[in-house]
């Protein structure tokens, strides 16, 4: 899977995910300060499979149609947060399917979202949302 990392998030994220996708930031593209609507059609002609970002209005304001790529909104650009999302982050990666709008629902409580699993799928009417809920250790 090739995936764009968004200007707006930590350009470690590249690092964090790498060791299974082909990962790029923007910056590795030469297409820092491009706006939303061309840079995701620069990314779908280019042939990346996602775009994360953490920009929540994205799904609102832009078009996709006609486009390949999806896109998927993480919930925070705070370097630590973004780290422990990498792990739910992976999950909608690995059922990701081509034009798909994400939003991640981890929840409030930060100390968690490093072992937070898919829990359900909502789906909007611009989105789908991935809800993903801490499992329960209980025997």
């Amino acid at each position: 899977m090739r995936i764009l990392i968004d200007e707006c998030l930590p350009r470690q994220l590249r690092g964090w995910l790498s060791r299974d996708h082909d990962t790029f930031t923007l910056r590795d593209m030469g297409w820092e300060g491009l706006k939303n609507g061309k840079l995701l059609r620069a990314a779908n002609n280019a042939g990346f499979d996602v775009l994360v970002t953490a920009d929540k209005n994205m799904h609102y304001q832009q078009n996709f149609d006609g486009l390949r790529i999806s896109s998927v909104v993480i919930p925070s650009n705070c370097k630590p947060y973004v780290q422990k999302a990498v792990p739910a982050l992976c999950q909608i990666h690995d059922n990701l399917h081509p034009g798909q709008k994400v939003v991640m629902d981890l929840g409030d409580n930060t100390d968690v979202w490093g072992v937070m699993h898919l829990h359900d799928i909502e789906q909007g009417p611009h989105h789908a949302t991935r809800k993903f809920k801490k499992p329960d250790f209980r025997i």
